[in-house]
C-alpha cells in the first residue's frame, strides 16, 4: 500500500499517538533509538504524534506506566515498549552487567484494569513467546484490546519495518476489537512472510 493510501484512510479515522518508553541499548556515546521512526511517522502526512522518554530504572518505569494510563494521555492510545527481552520478560539497563527484568506478571499488576481502548506493543525480542492463555489473561487482566510482539531475537531493521507498518495500519481502522482484527489480518496478508520471520504475532481481546 502506498502512503497516499494510508493517507486517504487516515483522514477517514482519528489520529492515534504513541507513548514510547524506550531502553539506553548499548554504550552511552552510540546507542541506537527508535525516536527517528517515530519522528518519521510524525513528519509524513500521517501525522502520528508521539511521547518519547528513556527508561533506565524500575521507577522511571512505573512513573511513565502510570503517566500513560490517565486520562489527559487517553489521545496516545499506543504504548510501545522498545526493550531488551526474553521469554515473558521485558529488560532493560546495560545488559552487560546485571540488566532489569521485569515480568508480564509484574507488568499486568501495574497495569491492571488501565489500559481500556488501548493496544500494547512490546518491541523486544522474545517478550510475547508466551501461550496464547497467558496473553489473554494479559489482556483480561489489563483491560487492554490487545498486545502485540515477537516471539523470538529480533532484527533491528526488520523489526522496526514491522513496527512502522503496525503504528500506521491502526490509523485505518476503529480501536476495537472488531478494528484490530482488521489491522491484524492486514499485517498478516502484506507483511506475512517477514511478520512470520520474526515471530510477530498480535493477541486481541476475545481471541
Amino acid at each position: 500500500m502506498l502512503l497516499r493510501d494510508y493517507t486517504i484512510l487516515h483522514a477517514r479515522t482519528k489520529v492515534r499517538g504513541i507513548f514510547c518508553l524506550e531502553t539506553d541499548w548499548s554504550e552511552v556515546r552510540a546507542t541506537p533509538s527508535v525516536e527517528p521512526m517515530l519522528e518519521l511517522l510524525r513528519r509524513c502526512p500521517l501525522k502520528i504524534p508521539f511521547i518519547h522518554r528513556n527508561v533506565v530504572t524500575m521507577d522511571a518505569l512505573g512513573y511513565y506506566l502510570s503517566k500513560w494510563t490517565q486520562k489527559r494521555h487517553a489521545d496516545h492510545p499506543i504504548l510501545y515498549m522498545a526493550f531488551h527481552g526474553i521469554e515473558g520478560e521485558v529488560q532493560f539497563g546495560d545488559l552487560r552487567g546485571k540488566p532489569t527484568r521485569v515480568s508480564l506478571d509484574e507488568l499486568e499488576e501495574s497495569l491492571a484494569g488501565k489500559c481500556q481502548g488501548r493496544v500494547i506493543h512490546f518491541g523486544c525480542c522474545q517478550t510475547i513467546g508466551v501461550s496464547q492463555r497467558r496473553l489473554q489473561r494479559f489482556i483480561d487482566a489489563t483491560g487492554a484490546l490487545a498486545v502485540s510482539g515477537y516471539g523470538k531475537d529480533i532484527d533491528w531493521v526488520r523489526s522496526a519495518v514491522l513496527d512502522l507498518a503496525l503504528f500506521a495500519g491502526i490509523q485505518q481502522n476503529t480501536m476495537t476489537v472488531s478494528g484490530l482484527r482488521a489491522v491484524r489480518r492486514r499485517m498478516l496478508i502484506r507483511h506475512g512472510r517477514e511478520a512470520r520471520s520474526l515471530a510477530w504475532r498480535m493477541a486481541i481481546r476475545g481471541g
